[in-house]
């Protein structure tokens, strides 16, 4: 067990190590499935033709297919830009000229991937998303989009369902043009895209298990915060995972035994999300004063809570709806045990919209 431990830690802290072997697995799994998705489609024609037939193998081995084929036109493309950079590497903040048009480059070329990948969810496995609508200050009256706060901003948004991060991230470059500041697992630094896309953008990879580094996963979100421009938007996912049911029963006991007696009461009330873990919030909140906070709730893939709720829900008959709100800086409490309150006060409002907009 040890010995499986520190192996695993090696390869996450030393990115060279790991990318010599998580690149080379890339390629050799995308050949195979290359190579079967033919052989899919021929055998699972008699079921994906027939009345009523789903084709789910098929539409998972294309998408499979689609998606090792943006990975590796990815890393190409990385290298050509590291290429036009002059083949430095981008470490810091962008505080140059250069190093912006660096980080600015690698932004566009997430956009354009996850943009792909969006395309080809929608086509095969029917995804779409239904976003909330406001009058707009046109005569017409026509819906819009609302508006995203100006400056920068801490996204705090539900985590429930395959894909809700990608989703999130591909709508804040494509249309809401921010750059994102990303915390996510340090495990997906071994999808070989990832890991070299965001070491090129600020981002935070964290330990999965945060209740093991709460101070260091506190502190690096908020040295992640600071310093952010009027186009950057930090992502943070206060449950710290998707949520399942018994995932929210075992939230909820740990705050028992912390002797929170109050957030429990708090969290068994909630019945769509995990109780929010604030430490990272408030590091970030507190490092970045002037940043809007906007709370994001979402639902139409959170049913999917297996392996065989995916298979069983696509595609999908429903689209994915979200809200958002948002709350200026000179709004967020000060004092700590008024910021929880106004933090446990503003992610029942998440669930309660969960659970009068979920199927």
């Amino acid at each position: 067990m040890g010995v499986g431990i520190s192996v695993r830690r090696a390869v996450l802290r030393f990115p060279l190590l790991r990318r010599t072997i998580t690149i080379p697995v890339l390629l050799c799994f995308a050949v195979l499935t290359f190579a079967l998705v033919p052989v899919v489609g021929v055998l699972t024609a008699p079921f994906t033709l027939r009345p009523g037939g789903r084709g789910r193998a098929f539409r998972f081995s294309v998408f499979l297919a689609v998606y090792l084929a943006s990975e590796i036109g990815g890393l190409v493309a990385c290298v050509a830009i590291w290429g036009r950079a002059g083949l430095r590497v981008s470490k810091g903040p962008a505080t140059t000229e250069s190093s912006q048009a660096y980080q600015e480059a690698n932004f566009r070329l997430l956009a354009r991937l996850l943009d792909r990948l969006y395309a080809a969810a929608g086509r095969l496995y029917g995804l779409r998303m239904q976003l909330p609508e406001t009058v707009g200050p046109s005569r017409s009256g026509t819906p819009t989009v609302p508006e995203l706060p100006a400056g920068p901003m801490i996204i705090l948004s539900r985590h429930g369902g395959p894909g809700d991060s990608f989703l999130l991230i591909h709508a804040l470059l494509v249309h809401g043009r921010r750059r994102p500041r990303i915390v996510l697992k340090d495990t997906l630094a071994m999808d070989p895209l990832i890991d070299v896309v965001l070491h090129r953008v600020p981002h935070r990879f964290i330990d999965p298990d945060p209740d093991q580094q709460g101070e260091k996963t506190a502190a690096e979100i908020g040295r992640l915060a600071a310093g952010m421009g009027p186009s950057d938007a930090l992502v943070v996912f206060p449950e710290g995972g998707n949520f399942t049911p018994g995932r929210r029963i075992r939230a909820i006991t740990k705050l028992r035994r912390r002797g929170l007696r109050d957030s429990a009461n708090r969290a068994r009330r909630l019945h769509h999300v995990l109780p929010p873990r604030p430490a990272g919030v408030f590091a970030a909140i507190d490092a970045a004063p002037d940043a809007s906070v906007v709370f994001v709730a979402h639902t139409g893939l959170d049913h999917m809570e297996s392996v065989a709720g995916v298979w069983r829900s696509v595609p999908l008959t429903k689209p994915v709806e979200a809200t958002w709100w948002t709350i200026p800086a000179s709004r967020i409490p000060v004092d700590r045990e008024a910021r929880l309150r106004w933090l446990q006060d503003n992610w029942a409002e998440v669930d309660a919209w969960i659970g009068q907009h979920r199927g």
